[in-house]
């Protein structure tokens, strides 16, 4: 999603086998005419519920594992990625055909989980071009940076693509036009530069992806453009979602079904010359971890007590409208009471952001509605006497160690490994 001194659209875009241009032209005319002159515009939205409610992951994940090599090589050979073009038509009439492309009724399963695993240079270099793909396409908007994030790590595990994060966030970004993601080649690296605060939510969601969290809505959707544009390839592929103002699609047949996604990650991450002014990680060395000053909290504790009282001013990060009623900064513990409606993606960006620059252990517990009783011991080995929490997070950066679970009763997730287990005690 382009900023406002931004000319192009954002897109994610070109497509297997495009019809040519003056079949797609006559087309969509077509299909305008019926639009204009008909006034019937046959319109459907997808009903998206909780965005990371239960679906058919399950079915999907059953159908990748079972996926054989000698199935693989007999796969249909992967569409072609060409650059983009789009129908010279004004916003207004480009809406009108848009809306008028039913949305598909076949299943929309969620992706499978990736948890990429990389040396810690690689890593960076992945973290932060999905960070910014996620931010110059989608702004500090949670819900639109995580139907970016899904969509190119999509990319990734099909043949058609770029076998790594950077790869295809770049892909075509040689061109003046026609690259797969607009600020690639327009010159938005140059003109626009995040905030630290926004740019460090937009690595917390990219971190969250390459650590399993899946954002179901889309799918396996691999394209995705704005609503005021037609581009040559949305005539060949099935709507399967809307973002805000974006539309979703995946490819027809088997191309678009899971098990078309079964290219493995290329084990490294190229270094991209444009992203050094915005990447430590891209201009060969990486960014020091920040001071545990980034958490104020200072409250006297006890191992094995209960967490005290805090104001969340206490704490500097963003609580996403959440409030901060416990802390022990000695023990790194911090429990929130979870406001209601609170999209469930924005906890574990929330935790991230209250544990930034902890290298020892740090612990958040989430409550929705009353809080319960929380008491925190040595190394993240916390209790909850009175009840279940609803959200837990816990990482130690000097043990490589981090976990997010959801209580699942309150937030259904696509993959079940992300439930809290029944009488969890954690083990730091």
């Amino acid at each position: 999603m382009p900023g406002p001194d931004d000319e192009a659209i954002a897109y994610v875009a070109p497509d297997r086998m495009a019809l040519p241009r003056q079949t797609m032209l006559f087309t969509l005319l077509g299909l305008l005419v019926v639009v204009l002159v008909g006034g019937a515009l046959a319109t459907a939205f997808l009903l998206l519920g909780d965005p990371f409610g239960t679906d058919h992951a399950g079915s999907a994940q059953r159908s990748y594992a079972s996926l054989t090599n000698a199935e693989i090589r007999r796969l249909p050979p992967p569409p072609p990625v060409e650059p983009v073009h789009y129908l010279d038509v004004p916003q207004e009439t480009a809406r009108k055909v848009n809306e008028a492309v039913p949305f598909s009724t076949e299943p929309n399963p969620a992706a499978i989980p990736l948890r990429l695993n990389l040396a810690p240079a690689d890593r960076a270099r992945a973290v932060d071009c999905l960070a910014a793909a996620a931010w110059y396409e989608a702004g500090d908007d949670t819900l639109g940076q995580e139907s970016v994030i899904q969509t190119v790590i999509n990319r990734m595990r099909h043949p058609s693509f770029p076998n790594s994060v950077c790869g295809v966030v770049f892909q075509g970004s040689e061109r003046k036009t026609g690259c797969q993601f607009t600020f690639t080649c327009d010159g938005a690296l140059v003109r626009r530069t995040p905030s630290a605060t926004a740019w460090g939510r937009a690595q917390a969601m990219a971190s969250l992806a390459l650590n399993g969290l899946v954002f179901s809505p889309i799918g396996w959707a691999t394209h995705y453009h704005t609503d005021w544009v037609v581009p040559n390839w949305s005539s060949s592929v099935d709507k399967v979602a809307k973002i805000r103002t974006h539309l979703f699609f995946r490819w027809r047949g088997a191309s678009g079904r899971p098990v078309a996604f079964h290219r493995a990650h290329a084990g490294s991450e190229p270094v991209i010359a444009a992203m050094r002014g915005l990447s430590p990680s891209h201009a060969g060395t990486l960014a020091l971890e920040p001071l545990p000053s980034d958490i104020s909290a200072d409250v006297a504790g006890t191992t094995g007590g209960d967490a005290k009282p805090l104001p969340s001013s206490s704490v500097n990060a963003d609580l996403r409208g959440n409030a901060l009623t416990a802390a022990d900064s000695s023990t790194g513990l911090f429990v929130i009471q979870i406001k209601s409606g609170t999209f469930p993606g924005a906890l574990a960006v929330m935790a991230l952001d209250i544990c930034k620059g902890r290298r020892e252990s740090c612990t958040v517990v989430g409550f929705a509605g009353t809080p319960g009783r929380v008491t925190g011991g040595a190394f993240g080995r916390v209790r909850w006497p009175d009840k279940v929490p609803d959200f837990y997070y816990f990482s130690d950066k000097s043990r490589s160690r981090e976990i997010a679970y959801w209580n699942c009763a309150t937030f259904p997730r696509p993959d079940g490994s992300q439930c809290l287990p029944p009488n969890y005690q954690p083990a730091g």
